[in-house]
């Protein structure tokens, strides 16, 4: 017999991982595709063109339970200043200690960004089912 979480349970799950501490939104530059064994150290952040990391507050999550339930925040966007090469995904450490949360690798990427005034855009989403 399997275990099943059921929605409710899941919501209540991604509602405590979320919204229990502040989580940073991180753009990375290395050609890398995210596995399970992965640290933070993996990952080559972005330094220059004007980046910045984003903080990711905990009242910003919002939760709803379905198949499958869904955390989603509000896009994220990053204009940049100057040349930063190719952004490969994002990766999401938490804001405490900075240890590795999750990471993605853009689909469509890597976005070469070359130009003041290029952007990337990113809508932090978590989903369990």
């Amino acid at each position: 017999m399997s275990l099943v979480l059921v929605n409710q349970g899941e919501q209540r799950m991604l509602e405590q991982f979320l919204n229990a501490e502040a989580h940073t939104l991180r753009l990375y530059s290395n050609d890398k595709t995210p596995g399970e064994t992965d640290t933070e150290a993996g990952y080559t952040e972005v330094t220059d063109g004007g980046y910045a990391s984003k903080v990711l507050a905990v009242s910003g999550w919002t939760v709803t339970p379905g198949a499958p339930t869904e955390g989603t925040y509000a896009q994220q966007i990053w204009t940049f200043t100057g040349s930063v090469g190719n952004v490969y995904g994002y990766f999401v450490t938490r804001d405490a200690d900075s240890k590795l949360q999750w990471a993605e690798r853009f689909t469509d990427g890597p976005y070469n960004i070359q130009n003041n005034g290029d952007q990337i855009k990113v809508t932090p989403k978590f989903t369990q089912d």
